[in-house]
């Protein structure tokens, strides 16, 4: 669970496009622009692929499902293909469910103190001092890496690929300490219209952990 939130939320950083000379040397400078772009842009949907790959190997397990976010508050992903499971992150309180199920979990999450998390929650200045980043542009996208300055309990180093022509993520994938890859695919965003799916099902009993 705990590494589904570590994806959760390094989804966001989406950079603005800008001459390739200011990707390479101001990354926080375009991580600042896009947060507040997310901000301004309210709720957005899209589409994911989730792939893990054990270490050593080249392949691995396919998921696939999709994703809402209405920053700076909440994150949902409703994985749909192959099992069906569903993740709500809203101020600091989570939720994860099965819709077939009559039960689910409910959790207090300090994401100040949540490698990967603090991103999303905490600014820029508070950013650069827990990490190294840096950005390129690669075959018409920008790759934006972000190294921890200190060992982390589950990240170990992500990367971040933006297509400039839409101004959205299309990729993210990390390692964590075991070396194992998570790598998400993005596409198909879309506006909108109705905030009510960053509610829990009220048809679901809740168990506090």
């Amino acid at each position: 669970m705990k590494k589904t939130w570590l994806a959760l939320m390094l989804l966001w950083p989406a950079l603005l496009a800008g001459p390739a000379a200011a990707q390479d040397s101001e990354p926080w400078a375009l991580l600042q622009k896009v947060r507040q772009s997310l901000v301004d842009a309210g709720p957005t949907g899209a589409v994911f692929t989730q792939t893990y790959v054990p270490a050593g190997f080249t392949s691995g397990e396919q998921e696939s499902g999709r994703l809402a976010l209405s920053l700076p508050d909440c994150l949902r992903w409703d994985y749909q293909d192959p099992y069906p499971k569903s993740f709500l992150l809203c101020g600091g309180l989570a939720h994860s469910w099965n819709a077939q199920d009559k039960t689910g979990r409910r959790y207090r999450i300090d994401r100040r103190n949540e490698p990967g998390l603090d991103l999303l929650m905490l600014g820029v200045d508070d950013l650069k001092k827990r990490y190294n980043a840096t950005a390129r542009t690669v075959e018409g996208k920008v790759e934006v890496s972000l190294d921890p300055k200190t060992k982390m309990t589950e990240l170990a180093d992500a990367v971040l690929v933006v297509d400039p022509a839409s101004l959205r993520l299309v990729r993210v994938a990390y390692h964590d300490q075991e070396k194992n890859l998570t790598r998400f695919e993005i596409r198909e965003y879309r506006d909108l219209s109705s905030e009510g799916q960053f509610s829990p099902p009220r048809t679901i009993r809740w168990e506090d952990s």
